[in-house]
């Protein structure tokens, strides 16, 4: 059972409101131990396999996706502290308004991207400037994953907004107490587990390549259809994750936003640690090279 306590909002009235009880704070750790075990399960696997292969452009795009993930998250911290400690430092429309555009842009490099199936970059004909044996300078064909970029663009863009929005209502609203699930963040959880099911479903029992044979569509257009329900359904699981947490944290800012700037420090400084690594991993091993006098450049094996 939920322990009923009294809190003041921004009024200086006291309201009632309610304690999270132990069996839903179970749920949340039980969820985010098995999240973070298989973070770190999964991430140095990658890094070991695309370390020991042939070839070093899947290490290049894993490092560039977890440079990106990094500051995106440093980014969209940095906004919420900006927005809600103690007080907006920057108007909450400019966010929601610069949110929108970015969004969209995110949206176009995506569509872009796979409407003309040109997923990554350089192209194997593509060259400026090589050295070391690259395409473009030192990088091979297929360095940069262009709807990985446009999907961290996008993220950032929604982010944006939606945290815009949320303090444009603290304006209007001076409680700051924690009201629960509310309604909204019901209706995101059953839309994104409807159209999970939905897109599980489908890709379980509906192979791609038939819906092509059977409707006339183009295999872009299906595989579009597919990543629109499973966008969705990412979209509002997030969004109710993060509307329920904003709640939750609202009655002691005070106490978390320190927390959470740090938090935000330090995915930043790992971000830059990534990106240097993408960035100088070719040259580095090329100057390697050098110590045994071999002056072929790096190898490589797309």
């Amino acid at each position: 059972m939920q322990q009923a306590q009294q809190r003041t909002n921004g009024s200086g009235v006291s309201v009632p409101a309610e304690r999270i009880s132990w069996a839903r704070a179970m749920i949340f750790a039980v969820g985010f131990f098995f999240i973070a075990a298989i973070l770190i399960g999964q991430i140095p696997g990658y890094i070991y396999l695309a370390m020991t292969a042939s070839s070093l452009v899947g290490f290049e795009q894993g490092f560039l996706a977890l440079a990106a993930v990094c500051l995106a998250g440093f980014i969209v911290i940095q906004v919420v502290v900006m927005l809600f400690d103690p007080k907006p430092v920057v108007p909450p429309i400019v966010f929601s308004v610069l949110g929108v555009p970015l969004a969209l842009a995110g949206l176009a490099i995506i569509l872009w991207a796979s409407y003309t199936n040109n997923q990554y970059f350089p192209a194997q004909d593509v060259t400026w400037l090589p050295v070391l044996g690259g395409n473009v300078l030192w990088f091979p064909p297929l360095s940069f994953d262009l709807i990985m970029l446009g999907a961290v663009i996008m993220g950032v863009g929604v982010a944006l907004a939606f945290f815009g929005v949320l303090a444009l209502r603290e304006q209007r609203n001076p409680d700051r107490s924690d009201p629960g699930t509310t309604p909204a963040i019901r209706v995101m959880i059953s839309i994104g587990i409807v159209f999970l099911i939905v897109f599980m479903l489908f890709w379980a029992l509906v192979d791609p390549v038939s819906l092509v044979s059977r409707t006339g569509l183009s295999l872009a257009v299906i595989n579009t259809i597919y990543n629109v329900f499973l966008g969705i359904a990412v979209f509002c699981t997030l969004g109710a994750f993060a509307l329920r947490f904003h709640y939750l944290l609202r009655p002691v800012r005070k106490r978390t936003m320190s927390g959470l700037y740090l938090v935000g420090i330090n995915l930043a400084q790992l971000g830059v640690s990534f990106l240097l690594v993408w960035f100088l991993i070719y040259p580095a091993i090329a100057w390697i090279h050098s110590w045994t006098g071999c002056h072929r450049g790096v190898e490589r094996q797309a």
